[in-house]
């Protein structure tokens, strides 16, 4: 446990002050993009200020599901945006599925590289950190976009896959299902227990999304992930259920998906083969446009 927890420290330390600029990638011709309305909002609470978009397809109405999506670093060496894109897999499918999307923004002031704190104490702790603020951009969305309360689900890639974990282990009352591309464990702990006693015992459906040649958060720390997500779902020994090859094409690498178990302690592992740490042109994933639907349709299936 201690020299994953120094390894940990060592990954997100480079997450953190590798603060070369991001770039947008350009839009082709024909691109499909997202036509919904998309706005931005704010949140204060005790823990401090946070904003974040709001997409709302043209379609949807009230009881309709939620995905709030947490960015990784913005300025990170391969980095992603802090804002949404409308030729992003996530907004796109959302015109399509009728879902809502709010993606809260880490604030440059707090930190430089537009990573989120996850390594700060408070952000282990229920009510404090940025995760509570997060938790309350959440709560405040739910009620103003009057989505359905039992098909809300958290997404994130990198810094903000961690993010996400660690704010379905500390409010997961809120969530029916868990993404988490690149990401890493809550409280750099690969045996899930933390994560177990965070959220009383209560398991949430998760996919695990990681890049065999990750460069930033090496292949041990999905690993990893993905036996905390066992652990905390009480899924005992690991035995998967089923294993698929998906070959590459339409995306860029062929994935290999592992599930284990099912309902609501199921847990999907996508170990993308030959991809490294950024994001792939979906937006959601470190693969394509297919994992980004693969993921969205997982958790889209799963209720409270």
């Amino acid at each position: 446990m201690r020299r994953f927890i120094v390894a940990f420290i060592t990954v997100v330390a480079a997450l953190c002050y590798t603060v070369t600029p991001a770039t947008a990638a350009p839009v082709a011709p024909g691109e499909p993009r997202a036509t919904g309305d998309l706005r931005t909002g704010s949140l204060t609470t005790r823990a401090g200020t946070r904003e974040f978009q709001v997409y709302v397809p043209r379609t949807l109405g009230p009881g309709r599901p939620l995905i709030v999506w947490l960015h990784g670093a913005s300025r990170v060496r391969h980095g992603d945006p802090r804002e949404l894109r409308r030729t992003s897999t996530l907004l796109i499918e959302a015109d399509r599925l009728g879902y809502a999307v709010v993606a809260p923004r880490q604030s440059l002031r707090a930190d430089p590289a537009g990573t989120w704190r996850i390594v700060d104490p408070a952000n282990l702790i229920r009510g404090s950190g940025e995760a509570s603020i997060v938790a309350g951009i959440v709560r405040r969305s739910i009620r103003d976009l009057k989505a359905d309360p039992a098909r809300v689900y958290v997404a994130g890639h990198s810094a903000g896959g961690a993010m996400a974990l660690d704010v379905a282990a500390l409010y997961p009352e809120l969530f029916a299902g868990i993404s988490t591309s690149a990401g890493m464990p809550f409280a750099a702990d690969p045996t899930g227990e933390a994560t177990r006693r965070a959220r009383g015992g209560m398991p949430l459906p998760t996919f695990v999304v990681h890049g065999d040649r990750d460069s930033f958060a090496p292949l041990f720390v999905g690993t990893a992930t993905v036996s905390a997500a066992l652990g905390a779902n009480g899924i005992p020994g690991g035995r998967p259920s089923s294993r698929t090859v998906v070959p590459a094409g339409p995306d860029p690498y062929r994935t290999i998906v592992t599930r284990y178990g099912s309902g609501q302690r199921e847990v999907v592992s996508a170990v993308v083969i030959g991809a490294d740490h950024p994001t792939g042109p979906g937006g959601l994933t470190v693969n394509g446009p297919a994992l980004d639907r693969r993921v969205i349709s997982f958790l889209l299936s799963k209720h409270r």
